[in-house]
């Protein structure tokens, strides 16, 4: 059981309640009381696992507040909240304008893993823990800005939008450590590292362990990131060089686009998107009489790349992107492999454990079970690409040439009885060169798989997640899937495909219906309830918003015989969808980078089942 211990800070009558939300913001509204005293007993009974701040109202009232919110977030985080339990039906946002003062603050003081289910508090990470939080948030695509360990609305903003793309909920203390973790291994699996370059006097994010010299150009020094599209290209130059390398640049951005382009005294930038999707960026200093520059490229799935790149950009030497050892970020994902780690020792024999907040629905899910991890990975010594200076005339391919993707290493599959009949399911395309996402019970104790009738490999299984990858030998490049950049919403329109009863039906089936919650039962944040039909063999199919887009994978129907059973009633139409943020947090954790576009038109029904059924295979399990 665990212990909670709550600290009353009284604070002083002169503490301005305006001063604790700042403009554009909102105080998340739990409750109102007519004493402090009555408020007090409310936080105890009702409010214990997490931090709140008690307002005295110009009426009187004391308002009980949970999390400062963003006002454009506000009607997200509420009906979110509402929708999983977390927050009561009338829970409102306020600016504050209304309240006096600060009367008091409740603190969840945890032993015990409770910590990570706490709502974040930026303050209580140091400069170190913001900046590397910063930077997990950039190479997840939601943070685009400095890396200065300064913690603003717009670091805010995108772990507000981390967080609910991958659980549907306000931030709490185990976004960070998913983030961070996440971070971690990519960092020791690329070897991520700030790298200063002596040539051009500036330093950047560099993948020491998964880089490659792609060959030098009369003027420059290429680099590829060998797991994915990403290029550096190094060079120095005089001024009217330099210009005409800007100029290259904006003259490549797409017809219609809005190129962003800089120029001070010293410093230039230019980024565009060119027509073909690839975005191109370049940045010069003026340092030691000649201008440096370094150009980034990438496609644009790997666009939050671009941004995680540019933004470590700097003059001169710089200081390791590392969280602080013995830090409230520390603690938090120490708090958080503890908590898996008695999952795992408490569950039976045989059954993969799912950890459940106490609380909150939410789960870090497996993207934390794994070995203990005290400190961020040690610095591999590599030695920077060396860059000579010589005048640049062309940018020539190192811009556009494609670029090959590594595949995730192969893993045994689990060992299982052979079935004794023959199995299907469906699956969706995630990569042109034929790997495939389906469910894990899908492929549970197969020994011959087949996709469309071609032999398949298993690559990777979670039975946490419920999901599986599967790759082909593709002789050619394969239409494959785009996930939506945000959550279905409550009551939005889907559609589902997939080979249900393959014996009976023989062929691809399309059906349609919406979302009727955005968590599955008893608040389980890792699926969503649909009201598309579901039958054996759905298992695995795409769930695509009315834009064509994956918003979910299709994972069971709810046993309704063996509910009626236990309620005297048969539900109709309750089955239920891995949720897309869900997927997609499992494909990053596999090193698969997924495409995803968030200006898609909307598609007529007959054009969306054409877009869908290109990336949907069958799958044959024996």
């Amino acid at each position: 059981m665990r212990l909670i211990s709550l600290t009353l800070a009284l604070l002083s009558l002169a503490t301005s309640a305006l001063s604790q939300i700042p403009d554009g913001y909102c105080a998340v509204v739990l409750s109102l009381r007519p004493t402090l005293a009555l408020a007090a007993d409310d936080v105890r009974a009702r409010w214990s696992d997490r931090d709140t701040t008690v307002y005295l109202s110009q009426n009187g009232w004391y308002a009980i507040t949970a999390q400062v919110v963003h006002m454009e977030r506000a009607d997200t985080v509420l009906a979110q909240g509402k929708a999983s339990g977390r927050l009561p039906n009338d829970a409102l946002c306020s600016a504050g304008k209304g309240y006096t003062r600060v009367a008091a603050r409740f603190d969840a003081v945890a032993t015990g893993s409770n910590i990570i289910w706490q709502a974040v508090d930026p303050g209580r990470m140091g400069q170190q823990d913001k900046r590397f939080i910063q930077l997990a948030l950039a190479f997840q695509g939601d943070y685009n800005g400095l890396l200065d360990g300064k913690w603003g609305k717009r670091s805010q903003q995108a772990l507000e939008a981390y967080a609910f793309r991958e659980s549907g909920q306000a931030p709490a203390n185990w976004h960070l450590s998913g983030l961070a973790l996440d971070l971690v291994e990519e960092m020791a699996r690329d070897g991520w590292q700030m790298q200063y370059n002596p040539t051009l006097g500036m330093a950047y994010l560099f993948p020491t362990a998964q880089a490659e010299q792609a060959g030098s150009e009369v003027n420059f020094t290429n680099w590829d990131h060998t797991a994915s599209s990403l290029r550096y290209s190094f060079t120095t130059s005089d001024p009217p060089r330099a210009q005409k390398i800007h100029d290259f640049v904006i003259a490549e951005a797409a017809a219609g686009s809005d190129p962003y382009s800089v120029s001070k005294d010293g410093f230039a930038v230019s980024a565009v998107q060119k027509s073909n999707g690839r975005h191109l960026y370049a940045r010069s200093h003026f340092l030691r009489g000649h201008w440096s520059t370094v150009i980034i490229s990438a496609d644009d799935r790997d666009v939050s790349l671009v941004r995680a790149v540019t933004a470590s950009m700097q003059e001169g030497q710089a200081v390791q992107i590392r969280f602080q050892k013995g830090g409230f970020l520390d603690r938090s994902i120490q708090a958080t492999i503890d908590f898996i780690d008695r999952q795992d020792q408490e569950a039976p024999a045989g059954v993969t454990p799912t950890p459940t907040a106490p609380v909150a629905s939410a789960s870090p899910g497996d993207s934390v079970n794994r070995p203990r991890i005290s400190s961020p990975p040690r610095q591999i010594a590599v030695a920077p690409p060396t860059v000579r200076p010589t005048p640049p005339t062309s940018l020539g391919d190192s811009v556009n040439r494609p670029r090959r993707v590594v595949q995730p290493e192969a893993v045994p599959t689990r060992p299982a009885p052979k079935r004794s009949t023959s199995s299907s399911g469906t699956g969706i395309i995630v990569r042109s060169d034929g790997l495939v996402l389906t469910n894990a019970h899908v492929v549970d104790g197969c020994t011959d798989l087949r996709i469309d009738g071609r032999p398949a490999s298993l690559r990777h299984v979670s039975d946490t997640y419920d999901l599986a990858l599967m790759s082909i030998n593709a002789a050619k490049s394969l239409p494959y899937a785009t996930f939506a950049p945000a959550p279905a919403g409550l009551n939005s329109d889907v559609t589902v495909l997939s080979y249900p009863l393959s014996g009976l039906l023989g062929g691809l089936n399309v059906t349609r219906g919406a979302v009727s919650a955005v968590t599955g039962l008893s608040g389980d944040s890792i699926t969503m309830q649909i009201t598309a039909p579901v039958q054996p063999g759905n298992s695995g199919g795409p769930v695509v918003d009315s834009q064509g887009r994956v918003v979910g994978v299709v994972v069971s129907k709810l046993d309704a015989q063996r509910l009626a059973e236990r309620i005297g009633d048969i539900p109709q139409n309750i089955n239920f969808a891995i949720r897309g943020g869900v997927a997609k947090r499992y494909l990053r954790m596999n090193g698969v980078r997924h495409a995803e576009r968030s200006d898609a038109p909307v598609l007529s029904p007959v054009a969306l089942a054409e877009t869908a059924k290109a990336f949907t295979t069958f799958i044959e399990c024996d």
